[in-house]
Formats: C-alpha cells, structure tokens, sequence
C-alpha cells in the first residue's frame, strides 16, 4: 500500500512538472534537453528518468537579464562518480567483448574463404588434368 502512495505522488509531481514546462512553452520559452529542442511533450518524461549508469537530468532556468528565464535546458549530471566510473568500465568491457567476437567472427569468414578459395584451386587443376 506504501509503495503504490509513493507511485502515484511521484506521478503526480511528474504531471505537475510536465504542466508547469507545458506553461513555459506557452509563454514562448525553449525547452532543450542534452542540447536539442525537446518539442515533444513526450520527451519531456525523460527527464525524470535515472540512468543505469547513475546518471539524472538536472535543470538550467537560463535568463537573460532582470531574472526573466528565456530558455529551460535539461543536461545530464552524475551524482554518483563512482556508480559513473563503474558503468563506464563495464561499458568498456562490453565493448571489447563485440570487438573481439567480430574479429573471431572475420578471422573465421577469412579462413573459411581460404578454404572455398583452395578448393576451387583444387578443382579447377582436376579439371585441367582431365582436359589433358
């Protein structure tokens, strides 16, 4: 029962925010998430999102002068540089892991080739032998 209350505040609190962004756009303002317009509402919903890699979106009212805000940017910030650094080590892993299968998988191709490639030899001077 306390986990579904806190599910719908948070969704509340999510609508209420999207509603107030909703209300600056009326008013002429930008919204940018990780540096492109976000145009959509529905992209709006991922700012509220908290990344595998520990990562959150954190707001920039930008004003030009007389605190009037003039554009509203959502960039990622880590929170946690340690949960970064580890996300970015398996990353890393990961990566070098597809790196490798690919040259296994090309190293298998190539020999596979060269096996194609030896037979064709082998028929090709079976086929001149009977031609002689």
């Amino acid at each position: 029962m306390g986990e579904d209350r806190r599910r719908r505040k948070f969704h509340k609190e999510q609508h209420d925010y999207v509603n107030q962004l909703r209300n600056y756009r009326r008013q002429g303002i930008p919204i940018f998430i990780d540096g492109k317009a976000a145009c959509q509402e529905r992209d709006w919903y991922k700012i509220f999102e908290v990344r595998d890699d520990g990562a959150t979106y954190m707001a920039d009212f930008v004003s030009i002068e007389k605190g009037i805000v003039s554009e509203i940017h959502f960039d990622l910030v880590y929170l946690d540089l340690d949960a970064r650094q580890a996300w970015e080590g398996q990353r890393r892993l990961e990566e070098d892991r597809r790196r490798a299968q690919m040259q296994h998988y090309q190293s298998v191709l190539q020999k596979n080739q060269r096996i194609r490639d030896w037979e064709q030899n082998d028929i090709k001077q079976d086929d001149r032998k009977l031609e002689e």
